[in-house]
This record gives C-alpha cells, sequence and structure tokens, in this order.
C-alpha cells in the first residue's frame, strides 16, 4: 500500500512493467531444445517459472513477430494508465514510466499499446535472464531514481530486482508479482 508519507518525500520515481503476462496476454510460446530437438512448449506464465535442465536451451521465436492474439490484463493496465498520467502531470523528468519486457523488438509492444490508446516508453532487453532486468532498473538508480516501483509475472525477474535492495539501502525498491 502506498502511503501519503511515502508520496512526499519521493523526488524521482520509476514504474517499471513487464509486458508479456503482465500487461497484456499472446498467442506466443518458449519452446524448449534439448540436442537440437523441440522436446516440449510453455507459454509465458510456465516459463516465468521452470528451471531448465542440463543441455535445454529455449527458442523466443515467437517472440520476434507480430503480436498474436494479444488480451490485455485490465488490472495491470489501468494501473499502467495511472501511472502514464501521472508522469504527465508531474515536472518533467521527475516521473518514469517505463515497459521493460524480454522481447529483442520493442515495435510490436509499442504498436499494440497504441491500439488501445496508450504511449509507452518500451525497452526490449533481448533477454530473459532475470538479472538483465535488474541491471537496466540498476542504471536508472545510477540516473538519480531514488523511488523504484517494479511489477513482473516472473517471481525471478521481481527477486532479482530485489536483490538491488542490498546495494542501494536508501533507494524505496517496490516489487510485486502480478498474476
Amino acid at each position: 500500500m502506498i502511503r501519503l508519507m511515502d508520496l512526499l518525500t519521493e523526488v524521482k520515481v520509476l514504474s517499471v512493467f513487464d509486458f508479456d503476462d503482465t500487461l497484456a496476454k499472446t498467442d506466443a510460446w518458449i519452446y524448449v531444445k534439448k540436442d537440437g530437438k523441440e522436446i516440449k512448449k510453455l507459454d509465458p506464465a510456465e516459463f516465468a517459472v521452470y528451471s531448465a535442465k542440463r543441455g535445454e536451451e529455449f527458442d523466443f521465436r515467437d517472440f520476434d513477430r507480430p503480436l498474436r492474439n494479444p488480451r490485455i490484463i485490465k488490472r495491470n493496465v489501468d494501473l499502467l494508465k495511472k501511472q502514464l498520467n501521472k508522469a504527465k502531470r508531474t515536472a518533467r523528468g521527475s516521473r518514469k514510466v517505463t515497459i521493460l519486457t524480454a522481447r529483442r523488438l520493442g515495435a510490436p509492444v509499442t504498436s499494440f499499446l497504441k491500439t488501445i490508446g496508450l504511449d509507452a516508453y518500451v525497452v526490449p532487453l533481448g533477454s530473459a535472464n532475470p538479472m538483465d532486468k535488474a541491471k537496466w532498473i540498476e542504471k536508472q538508480i545510477g540516473k538519480g531514481y531514488d523511488t523504484v516501483y517494479f511489477m513482473d509475472d516472473s517471481p525471478k525477474n521481481v527477486s532479482a530486482v530485489l536483490g538491488l535492495k542490498k546495494k542501494y539501502p536508501d533507494i524505496k525498491i517496490i516489487g510485486q508479482i502480478v498474476k
């Protein structure tokens, strides 16, 4: 829960949302391969909690294509809208809202968001490694953000970002696993 006292002490706020299975569900799969053969496919929710076995590799080809059958997760998109509106009303540079996706291409996400009336900054990492999301957020902390809100469906990603608290005890970092 956000308290009034917390809002009064914030100087630079960064709100970060994952895309797949956080803001929208799409018909995209992560293919698990072993010895060059496809052995199973996972949806993003399954991938978020999957632990690769020895010799397994992941193929993310579906995430390099236009979004197939995107369906918003209304509660989370409503929160994104609120954060975007707050950013518009505050002093320039004091509040930033970002969609941080493991996808290699941001354009499909940006295009989809525009179809639902949202103009959001999308950062494609091209990596499913949770530490890459944490590193990106750490760079933003280096730019002066003192408060970070992070929403993601992956417990691994949220854990990696919350791990920054040890290194930056004076930075308020709130991570939330969403369904």
